[in-house]
């Protein structure tokens, strides 16, 4: 038989974090899901933990591949799943025993096609559980979450704390980009695709935090990446024909992305000792944000490209 639900687990290097994540998956009380382990060409001993939980219970299976990526593994799994709906679950993070129950009695009493779950930071060296800012409870349209979505307002596009009708993905050929910031150039393509989005009141999945997260180790990279990440949702919505819908949504958090970056920017030269090209970073920063809310912009069917990136400035202060 197949499973109503299938666990996409991306693991590499987490072997200090394994076991709780697997436990708290076995310990569902939705007991119908198969959970795969995507070994990411890990290096450590993470394997010898997923094994164990493999012997144990049928409903694990492990499938190895060379390291890809985050999205490269999400990919590799959503190719594999067998579920009906499907759900991401961070190698490193963990998740409450209802966590299934919930998200899959609030997409099939709604006949929605997402849920969305409230979550907690986590913070393992001190045990402390820090509450995010969450959406209400209740049942939202399409339009709705779509606006909430893009903004960043509440509802956030980690790809972990949702639930998904499988067909989101393959019906519409979405897969996550091989980039940072891929949940968020790709849960807006996924709800565009859906008819309406469940949020749940409860706390059900635990985000563990480390030093040196995303955020914390912004530099050129990942400057571009949060930029392209906008680019590629305003075209998938203009391409669809909603972006007159969306537009004051999109340049909204493209004003607010561009003042991350300036900030960004100004911190990655201080911290590298030299301002050759500060200017003219920001002077692209400036570029790419008029180039991704521009009304002359012309959508296209494949992911776009930015024709302008920040450049990461040397490190002058190791040369000393």
């Amino acid at each position: 038989m197949q499973p109503l639900i299938s666990i996409i687990i991306p693991v590499y290097n987490v072997e200090k974090y394994l076991e709780k994540c697997l436990n708290t998956v076995k310990n569902q009380t939705f007991k119908d899901f198969e959970a795969l382990i995507i070994n990411d060409g890990t290096p450590d001993n993470s394997m010898k933990i997923a094994e164990k939980f493999v012997n144990e219970d049928e409903r694990f299976i492990i499938f190895n591949k060379p390291n890809g990526g985050l999205s490269d593994a999400r990919n590799f799994g959503l190719e594999r799943a067998k579920g009906e709906f499907v759900v991401f679950i961070d190698s490193d993070d963990y998740v409450d025993k209802d966590y299934l129950k919930v998200m899959y009695e609030g997409c099939i009493n709604n006949n929605a096609d997402m849920a969305y779950c409230r979550f907690k930071h986590y913070y393992p060296r001190t045990g402390i559980k820090v509450i995010s800012l969450n959406p209400q409870k209740g049942v939202y349209d399409r339009d709705k979450a779509l606006d909430m979505l893009i903004r960043d307002n509440l509802m956030h596009s980690y790809a972990w704390n949702k639930m998904y009708r499988k067909s989101l993905f393959i019906d519409n050929d979405i897969r996550y980009p091989k980039m940072y910031f891929e949940d968020v150039a790709t849960s807006i393509r996924l709800l565009c695709n859906a008819n309406r989005i469940v949020v749940s009141d409860k706390y059900l999945y635990f985000y563990v935090r480390h030093p040196g997260s995303i955020m914390s180790t912004m530099n050129a990279k990942k400057i571009n990446d949060l930029i392209l990440s906008l680019l590629i949702n305003r075209n998938y919505i203009q391409y669809s024909g909603d972006y007159d819908k969306f537009e004051k949504s999109i340049k909204a958090v493209a004003k607010k992305m561009q003042l991350v970056n300036i900030y960004s920017i100004f911190r990655q030269h201080i911290l590298c000792f030299n301002f050759e090209g500060c200017l003219t970073n920001l002077r692209t920063n400036n570029k790419m944000y008029k180039y991704v809310t521009s009304k002359t912009y012309k959508a296209i069917k494949e992911l776009p490209e930015l024709p302008f990136t920040i450049i990461q400035p040397e490190n002058k202060k190791k040369k000393k």
